[in-house]
Parts: C-alpha cells; structure tokens; sequence
C-alpha cells in the first residue's frame, strides 16, 4: 500500500513521540530512571508519577495524530482534492478517541491520584482518624494511665495478659504511643530493674524510635545523620531485647523484637535463621514475629519475591486455623502490589496482579482459614489487624464481596497500616466502604468490640 508523503511524515514522526514517551513511561520506576534523576523525593516533573503523567498526556494525543496521519496517507493518494482525506482522518482518530477517551481519562487519573482520586474525594467529617487501640479497652485504660506518667497500669496489664500475640501487640502500642515520652517507662525500669517485661518494652521502644530517627524513604534517599542514629537506635534494642532474654528465657517477646530489627541491621542470613528459630521454639506460630519474617524476606530487603511468597505460603500452611499467620500470603500480595506500582509496570501492573483470578483465590482462601478459629471466629491476636489488612487487600483486588465483612468488622477501628500505603488512611478507608456499598462512616455501634481476656487486669 502507497502512502501519500505528508500522512506518511506525520504518522511516522507520531509515532515517534509515541515510542519515545512510552520508553520514558516504562523506565519511570526503574534502576535506570532513578539513574537519569527520575526519583520518589523529587518534585512532580522528575518524580516517577509525574513522568507517567507527562509520558500519556503527550503520548495519547500523538497517538491518534499518528492515526490521523495513516488514514490521510492512505486515502490521498485515491482522493481528487485533500478535503476527504482530512475529513477522513479527523473521523478515524475522533472514533478512537471516543472509544478510548473515558477509560484513557480513568487510566490518567489512576495514575496521579491512586483509587481515591476515581473512586471520589470525601468530605472532611467522612474521614475519621486512626485508632490503633480499638475497642481494646483494658489496653486503652493502660495507656490513658501511662499519659499521666502511671506505670503500674501497663505493667499489670502486660503481666496478666497470657496470650503471646495479644501481649506482643499490647506491647508493641505501648512502646509506640511513647515514642516522644517515655518518662512513665524510665520510672517503672528504676522501681523494677530486674523485670523482664520493662526490659522488652524498652527494648521495642528503642526500635521504633530508631525506625522513627530514620524515616520511611530508602535508603540512598536517606541522610546520613539519620542512618547513624538509625543503627545507634538499633544497637540499643538489640542490648535491651538481649538482656530481656536473659530475664526471662522462655518469653517469645525480645525475640520478636530482635527478629524484628534484624532486617534493618541488615544481619547475616545465619543470624536471622538463628533469631527466628529462638523464637519460633518458643512460640510455633507467632503473629508479629512470623510478619516480620515476611517483611525481611521481600525483595526491597534482605529477600525476593519469590523468597517472600515462599515463606508466607509456608508458614500459613503450618499455622493453626484462626491464627492471623494464615494471612501471611494476603501480606505478601500486598507488598507485591507496592512493589509493582513503583517499578516500571506502574498502578496498571500492581492493579493486573490484585485483580487476577489466583490472587482473588488465594486471598479468598487465607482469609476464610482466618475466620475459621476454634468459635468459628479468628484468634484475639492482631484481629483488628487482620481485619485492617484483608479489607485493604480485597479493596485493591476491586473485590467487594470479599471487603465488605472485614470492612464491616473493622468500624471505627482504623489502623495506619496498610491503609496508608494509599493515601491518608481515613480517606482510603472510607472511599473503600462507600465502593462496597457501606455508609462512609461507621456507626460508633458497628464497630467491633473485642472481648476483655480472662485475665485480670490487675494483681487480686
């Protein structure tokens, strides 16, 4: 077929800019792109998302400039005068852009503003805040205490409290809501030196202000200063989680905690073996602990991807039904997702990897082994977390069936993680429960109350 010389230009010079964009949209997430100064901290115009942006924004339009140019180069050389093929050109590239508008519109939107931005923005009083705590009542009277700089509370609570998740994850709130003051900590350790449980909420203490020192960027996006006093934080959990063990040997806590901080020291790998066997010897199944396995194996760690779904198909595998390891590999769909939004595939290939058939099953069946505890109901450790972490899932899979009883259960009960990773965890929460058909907002009554534990609050 013969082509008339001006469509043949423009088609092909098009087609040009079309090719040209789609590489700078391809490499956008990559090792390369980072190379050319394409990276996560700079501003719009040089942050991957921006360049995804700019890349369809000229693209698209060159696209059907180059669908023009094939159809007049195809038609004038048949044509008397150029006003039919014009015409005919202009038809054809304003077919496809009718065809192809709305959902290229979409795609745009997906790409600089996440599933928020198509799903609708909301209004100020539809998003709520994070409340870690939950209905976890005895565990909110506890820190209300240790505000007013009470200690004997929290450490009443945590002695009474036998389940290994549910004081871990008590713990870890602790140890959390006193980053920025801890006087109420120092003063139990100076009354009870040689408590094994002050020792560990030290210890966990003196991870998070580490990992709070060093900020949530990469690492060659992290300042020097920072990391020193990233490893110098770490150095101290790691002698306070040590000491901890050797009060209280048979406690899995300071080993969750060393477990836990391992991949930020970047440990060998004998030495995380080692961590994890200490703790997993002493408690087979443990939630945190088997969490943070998943999260030192991923691949923007100490692992791969096939490292990460390994072992969370492994240890889900071995973990009793109701346990919340069963959700391990929801876990580890998720962070692939993260992962894939970030690299060169872009939202588009973290959305085809949510929405495929095997992640939907798979998904569907760890948290159906979940729910499935002993009362036909998940274990009390990390419940709300679960519940947190396999609505976000199933939101991101565009599966509202699957969302909607774990959406329903978490209520008001918003945590931070994973929600986060999409925007502000309360916007995303609410946009996610407006798609499944769910008021924006909970009622105070919706949400679920999780039962006070046999043991005492305090010493009879």
């Amino acid at each position: 077929m013969t082509l008339d010389p001006t469509g043949a230009n423009v088609a092909s010079t098009a087609a040009i800019v079309v090719l040209l964009f789609a590489f700078m949209y391809l490499i956008a997430g990559s090792r390369l792109g980072r190379l050319l100064g394409i990276r996560t901290d700079a501003m719009f115009l040089f942050h991957p998302t921006g360049i995804r942006a700019i890349s369809l924004l000229v693209a698209y339009p060159a696209a059907l400039v180059a669908v023009w140019g094939l159809v007049y180069g195809a038609v004038a050389p048949h044509a008397q005068t150029t006003a039919l093929p014009v015409q005919l050109g202009f038809a054809a590239a304003g077919g496809v852009l009718a065809l192809t508008g709305v959902r290229f519109g979409r795609f745009l939107t997906v790409q600089i503003g996440g599933r928020t931005a198509v799903e609708g923005e909301l209004g100020r009083d539809e998003i709520i805040p994070v409340d870690t705590v939950g209905d976890d009542v005895d565990l909110a009277d506890a820190l209300s205490a240790a505000r007013r700089g009470e200690w004997q509370p929290a450490a009443a609570l945590l002695g009474a409290t036998r389940d290994v998740d549910v004081r871990y994850e008590r713990l870890w709130m602790l140890a959390q809501e006193s980053v920025h003051d801890s006087q109420w900590v120092e003063e139990w350790f100076a009354a009870r030196p040689s408590d094994p449980i002050v020792q560990t909420v030290r210890a966990e203490l003196a991870l998070q202000r580490a990992w709070a020192a060093r900020g949530a960027a990469y690492a060659d996006q992290t300042g020097e200063q920072q990391m020193r006093a990233f490893f110098t934080g770490l150095d101290q959990a790691q002698r306070l989680a040590e000491k901890a063990v050797e009060l209280a040997p048979d406690d899995p806590s300071p080993w969750a905690t060393l477990v836990q901080m391992a991949r930020g020291q970047q440990v060998s790998e004998e030495e995380f073996e080692r961590r994890v066997q200490e703790l997993f010897a002493r408690a087979p199944h443990h939630v945190q602990g088997s969490f943070a396995v998943l999260q030192t194996l991923c691949a923007k760690w100490m692992g791969s991807t096939e490292a990460m779904f390994g072992v969370a198909r492994e240890l889900a595998a071995e973990a009793p039904a109701g346990s919340a390891v069963c959700l391990l590999p929801v876990m580890a769909h998720v962070e692939q997702h993260l992962h894939l939004e970030g690299d060169r595939g872009g939202p588009p290939a973290a959305a085809r990897h949510m929405t495929s058939g095997a992640t939907r099953t798979e998904l569907r069946s760890c948290a159906a082994r979940w729910t499935a505890g002993p009362d036909g109901t998940p274990h009390p450790g990390a419940r709300m977390f679960g519940h947190n972490l396999v609505g976000y899932a199933f939101w991101l899979a565009d599966d509202p069936d699957g969302a909607r009883p774990h959406l329903e259960a978490i209520g008001r009960s918003l945590q931070e993680f994973p929600w986060g990773y999409s925007g502000e965890p309360g916007e995303v929460l609410g946009v996610a429960r407006r798609w499944a058909g769910l008021p924006v907002v909970a009622s105070a009554s919706s949400a679920f109350t999780q039962p006070r534990y046999p043991e005492p609050f305090s010493p009879a």
